[in-house]
């Protein structure tokens, strides 16, 4: 019994030395050495910057194209509505008389064809008289050359009486021509020919803009304006340029109009014409751009504002958090290659937005850091 417990301390001492050697030999026994410090996340390389591959700072970089755009660039002008030149329509009486009646006012719409007044004319008397004899004549002269040719055919005639008729009947037909284009000069209506009146015909769809015509009024000069017709069915925006910015105008130019009075209505285009001479008092041209005006909202006088788009060359275009302020001087970071960067001084315009024009420095197509360029700026 006594050498069975010898026994059984032998083994568990003989365990326990073994067990004693293992942990000096991997814990005491073992050559001491520190970790290796991490490699840089970047170094210097002729003037550039060589992102660490993989490293924390490469994943929070982001780079893209810089994209380029053909912009324009705009100038707001005070603008006005006018009727278009063609659209305005100077009615004149057709013969002199007096005024029997006045059928429209002011400000009243008129169609094509519309009786606007009428007017009794002793000229449209004898206008319908002469038509009448030379349409007798032409009648006449017509029978006497159809017998003048049964005549010669038959031998009893000469060829001279034949001629002789025919030279009457071209005269009757130009005589009867004159006098029916007399008429329609005249504006001449069978409906109103047995009063003796000549009818004023509107020529266009449109607006009275003005008139001077009223019942019993004597018309002595033919010539004169008795009233002005506006077809508004569409009009100009005429936009004040001034004189150090004429020489825009030229291309592809396009007007952008808004009209105060109006909110929410709006109209654009490109520009239709352009005076061709300065305004003296104001020193301005206007350019005009055509709108369209269905409803008769857009009247003649009404003030509107125009944006005049100049098209500009393409520019570069990059955001502004891609920008690094250095003293006065901006920058940004480009890749050159894959993980190498460089500084690159631009020159840039302030505009409004998420974006800024480069002016110089960048081109269209090369690769700049817009997220995370700060941490590459260690100057």
């Amino acid at each position: 019994m006594r050498v069975a417990r010898v026994s059984a301390l032998a083994v568990g001492l003989l365990i326990l030395v073994l067990l004693l050697g293992f942990f000096l030999r991997t814990h005491l026994l073992a050559p001491s050495h520190e970790a290796a410090p991490d490699a840089p996340m970047l170094t210097r390389q002729n003037g550039n910057i060589v992102v660490r591959k993989g490293s924390p700072l490469q994943k929070r970089l982001v780079v893209t194209s810089v994209a380029s755009a053909n912009d324009t660039t705009a100038i707001v002008l005070p603008a006005q509505v006018v009727p278009i030149p063609d659209h305005q329509v100077n009615v004149l009486a057709p013969a002199t008389g007096r005024i029997m009646s006045v059928a429209v006012q002011l400000g009243q719409h008129v169609s094509r064809g519309q009786v606007l007044a009428t007017i009794a004319a002793s000229d449209l008397d004898q206008a319908w008289a002469d038509d009448r004899r030379a349409r007798a004549a032409l009648d006449f002269a017509k029978r006497a050359y159809d017998r003048a040719r049964g005549v010669l055919a038959a031998g009893g005639n000469a060829v001279k009486d034949l001629e002789s008729a025919r030279n009457d009947l071209s005269q009757a037909e130009a005589e009867s021509q004159r006098t029916h284009q007399r008429l329609q000069v005249l504006g001449a209506r069978s409906d109103y020919a047995a009063q003796g009146q000549v009818p004023l015909v509107s020529p266009v769809d449109g607006v009275v803009a003005t008139t001077t015509m009223a019942v019993g009024e004597n018309i002595t000069d033919s010539t004169a304006v008795q009233m002005t017709l506006l077809d508004l069915s569409s009009v100009w925006v005429a936009a004040a340029v001034p004189e150090d910015r004429t020489d825009d105008l030229v291309g592809n130019v396009t007007l952008d109009v808004t009209f105060p009075a109006i909110p929410g209505r709006h109209c654009s285009g490109p520009m239709e014409t352009v005076d061709p001479a300065l305004k003296p008092d104001t020193r301005r041209v206007n350019a005009y751009v055509v709108c369209p005006n269905a409803d008769g909202t857009l009247r003649p006088g009404l003030f509107a504002s125009a944006k005049l788009g100049i098209p500009a060359e393409a520019s570069v275009l990059v955001p502004k958090s891609a920008l690094l302020m250095n003293n006065d001087q901006v920058s940004v970071f480009i890749e050159t290659s894959p993980r190498v960067f460089q500084r690159r001084d631009v020159t840039i315009t302030y505009d409004e937005g998420d974006d800024v024009r480069v002016l110089s420095g960048l081109s269209a197509g090369e690769r700049v850091v817009t997220s995370g360029a700060i941490l590459l700026n260690d100057d």
